[in-house]
């Protein structure tokens, strides 16, 4: 990347550098051909001014040679390079003299110049100008002026050339020193991506505020990438070993009790089933739990969703877990509004959620349920609160992770497999609502969740 990126920034100021002398020397070109004009146009009208002076009579013989001779005579007395002095006979008769050497006769334009005009021109690399003025024998004379320019401008090219290796040699350092800068950040940011890729998950990268907030994003975007995958690999073992410690619990009364039936060292087989299909429920639960949670986590679950009255989903449930509330001394309340309030939701799976929610309670109250069923700010809301240890801020953002009871290890005397918050979540989301976990007003935790009313 270092040398694509030099070579690109060196490439663009070479092509700036080449276009810019193009440029300058096409217009430096132009310039010195105008100005050269414009000097040859003002020494040919001073020198002509000066040959008005002089006596050509039109020639006798049709060569004009006597004519010719002294025009040649007094250009020789002119001391300026290419220079012509030539007559133009009355009625039209062609020119008498010699023009300077690389102009004839048909590159001048004759009636302009006998009506008195000064015209100028270039003939490749010739500049030329002419002049007009009439002798003291009334016969119009032309002096024609010429200068050759130089092509190339050696001196404007001789400066481009030396400012233009100045200023790649100046590029070309400024874009290694530019491009270590850049680049090393991104390297850096490249090995540690691929360490973490590798599985060292541990791997950071270094914060660079010199290569550019772009970048700094990028390394602090990889670095919380790699603390949540850290932190998603230590909940994953965590998980692991709380699913297999729930499944081996059960699983290890269900042997225990089973080989003590199958040698007959049991006096009260009938308690017996009663513990063991216990353990069997408990392990279908947990079964059921893990596969709910695949699939409301991948793509194919579907909800039936339907306008659904909360007061007698909430009824139901509060009478649903109300015998497992009295065994454990707890008051299960219920307050719900007078007039009817519906949802538009999937009843069977809200009733999932409430379920969820009020055995979840129960399990950490000490006396008190209370299940409330309110509106506001344009929406209708569910709480389910306890009055027990409640929930430390820290773990706030946690609850609904599919560890948090596992991992936090409240002291309950049933922690269950930590799975009924996350399905709880799930299917709230899936069927459009939101919920949220928070400290009740008497202590403990509350539960909230929320879904816009039913049209």
């Amino acid at each position: 990347m270092t040398r694509r990126l030099g070579i690109a920034i060196v490439g663009m100021v070479v092509a700036a550098l080449v276009l810019a002398g193009i440029g300058t020397l096409v217009l430096a070109a132009v310039g010195e051909r105008e100005a050269a004009e414009r000097d040859l146009i003002e020494q040919s009208e001073a020198l002509s001014a000066l040959l008005s002076e002089l006596t050509f009579a039109a020639p006798a013989d049709p060569e004009g040679g006597t004519v010719r001779e002294r025009l040649r005579d007094v250009a020789r007395t002119i001391s300026v390079e290419g220079v012509g002095i030539v007559v133009l006979p009355r009625g039209g008769a062609a020119p008498v003299g010699e023009l300077p050497v690389g102009l004839v006769a048909d590159d001048l334009d004759l009636e302009a110049i006998r009506r008195g005009e000064t015209i100028s021109g270039a003939k490749g690399d010739l500049i030329w100008a002419a002049a007009s003025s009439t002798n003291r024998a009334g016969v119009p004379q032309m002096l024609v002026l010429t200068r050759e320019r130089d092509p190339i401008l050696l001196p404007a090219f001789r400066w481009w050339a030396i400012a233009s290796i100045v200023t790649v040699g100046l590029a070309v350092a400024l874009t290694l020193r530019l491009s270590r800068r850049l680049t090393a950040p991104i390297s850096d940011a490249a090995t540690t991506a691929s360490r973490i890729a590798g599985g060292d998950l541990s791997a950071r990268a270094e914060p660079s505020t010199r290569a550019g907030e772009e970048v700094e994003q990028l390394i602090t975007s990889i670095n919380i990438m790699a603390s949540t995958l850290d932190r998603s690999r230590a909940l994953e073992r965590q998980f692991l070993l709380s699913v297999s410690h729930d499944l081996r619990t059960p699983l290890t009364s269900i042997r225990g009790y089973g080989e003590a039936l199958a040698d007959g060292a049991v006096d009260d087989s009938a308690r017996v089933g009663t513990i063991i299909e216990g353990e069997a429920n408990r392990l279908a639960r947990l079964v059921g739990d893990l596969l709910l949670l695949a699939r409301l986590e991948g793509t194919g679950f579907e909800y039936h969703l339907a306008p659904v009255e909360l007061a007698p989903l909430v009824d139901a449930a509060a009478v649903g877990v109300r015998h497992e509330a009295e065994q454990r001394g707890v008051a299960i309340t219920v307050r719900t509004p007078a007039e009817p309030v519906r949802i538009q939701a999937d009843p069977d799976r809200y009733a999932q959620v409430i379920g969820n929610l009020v055995g979840n309670a129960l399990r950490f109250a000490r006396d008190t349920v209370l299940v409330t069923v309110w509106t506001a700010d344009g929406r209708v809301h569910l709480s389910v609160a306890d009055d027990g240890p409640g929930i430390d801020e820290v773990d706030l953002p946690h609850v609904f992770e599919r560890l948090y009871v596992a991992k936090n290890n409240p002291a309950v005397e049933e922690s269950g497999s930590g799975l009924g918050l996350a399905i709880v979540r799930e299917l709230t989301e899936g069927m459009g609502g939101s919920v949220v976990a928070r400290r009740s007003s008497f202590g403990g935790a509350e539960f909230v969740v929320s879904f816009a009313p039913a049209p």
